[in-house]
């Protein structure tokens, strides 16, 4: 039977729960792909070096070689790297689940759903920040590998030379990863440390009303 007194549930938890949804969807899917490819790698690598590589504009061609600086980066790491990003998977499918589960409860109290999408939203964070450690590795070496045809462009200051390309677009890319995992891992644990409070936790315990016996 449904509990009695249950209530909709306050605007800002309410909100919280659905960007925790949507959020761990995006993210819980985009990490079981890439944990797919990390598993099948060197079959990832071949169909990505036949397939037409981007062009820069103003740029002469890409070699694939500039991607096989990148895969040569994850290569070391593919296998705890899949583990990695599967263990991801899992901790935002335990977010979506949960906070699915707070906003439509059911039969279910809505307080176990907080507790279960504030811990697996904080383990989410942590595994997406060791994620982009990695990540950070790659692109540094993929965007480096940028230098020579980035230095062609006729946008390109001619004054820097092919070794400070090299740096600079390294740094940005390096800078890319950190940014990216900044705000996925920030947002989950924002997420987390949200739907731990005591302020969440006081307002669900009133949606759930008097505990039968």
């Amino acid at each position: 039977m449904k509990r009695p007194g249950r209530k909709g549930l306050p605007g800002g938890i309410r909100f919280a729960a659905i960007v925790g949804l949507v959020f761990s969807m995006l993210t819980g899917w985009s990490s079981l792909l890439e944990a797919v490819e990390m598993a099948n790698f060197y079959e990832a690598r071949s169909l990505r070096m036949e397939q037409e590589l981007p062009r820069l504009p103003g740029a002469p061609p890409l070699d694939a070689k500039v991607f096989e600086v990148y895969y040569a980066a994850l290569e070391p790491m593919r296998e705890p790297r899949a583990v990695l990003l599967g263990l991801l998977a899992v901790a935002c499918a335990f977010v979506s689940v949960s906070a699915a589960r707070l906003l439509s409860p059911e039969n279910l109290p809505r307080d176990a759903m907080r507790r279960v999408l504030g811990r697996a939203a904080i383990i989410a964070a942590v595994l997406r920040t060791i994620d982009g450690a990695q990540m950070a590795v790659a692109k540094q070496r993929l965007f480096a590998a940028l230098a020579e045809p980035v230095s062609k462009m006729p946008e390109w200051p001619p004054d820097v030379t092919v070794e400070a390309s090299r740096e600079i677009l390294g740094a940005m890319g390096a800078g890319s990863a950190i940014f990216g995992t900044a705000v996925v891992a920030g947002t989950f644990v924002l997420l987390g440390q949200y739907f731990r409070s005591q302020r969440v936790r006081d307002a669900v315990a009133v949606q759930d009303g008097p505990q039968e016996q």
